[in-house]
């Protein structure tokens, strides 16, 4: 399994590994350079896996600012509902849909919006 793209994400690395006829989309805490991370998709092709890992590193930004920590493969938020994060990856929701979802589940909580 070799590494094929590499996104430093907040205290974490982001990675894409080439494993047979896929790539695996993980998140590996940067404190754990010799464990296998935590696996969050798989993709057909190098080039989707490395658009979703782009794409996860936006969310993951997005979410944190909504106070919402990555837990396995959830966004969680303790007031809130969890947000899978395969599920958004693999139905191309966008930055601004995302950014809609979480405002919505903070105005349903009465919780303050980031600034």
């Amino acid at each position: 399994m070799s590494v094929r793209y590499e996104l430093r994400c907040f205290e974490c690395d982001v990675l894409v590994r080439q494993e047979e006829d896929a790539y695996q989309l993980s998140i590996q805490a940067r404190s754990n350079p010799l464990g296998r991370g935590n696996q969050l998709a798989i993709y057909d092709t190098e080039s989707q896996a490395k658009d979703a890992a782009d794409r996860f590193c936006q969310m993951y930004t997005l979410a944190r600012e909504y106070g919402y920590f990555l837990h396995g493969s959830e966004f969680r938020r303790e007031e809130c509902s969890s947000i899978s994060v395969p599920e958004h990856l693999s139905d191309g929701t966008t930055l601004e849909q995302f950014r809609s979802l979480l405002e919505e589940e903070s105005r349903n909580r009465d919780l303050p919006l980031p600034n």
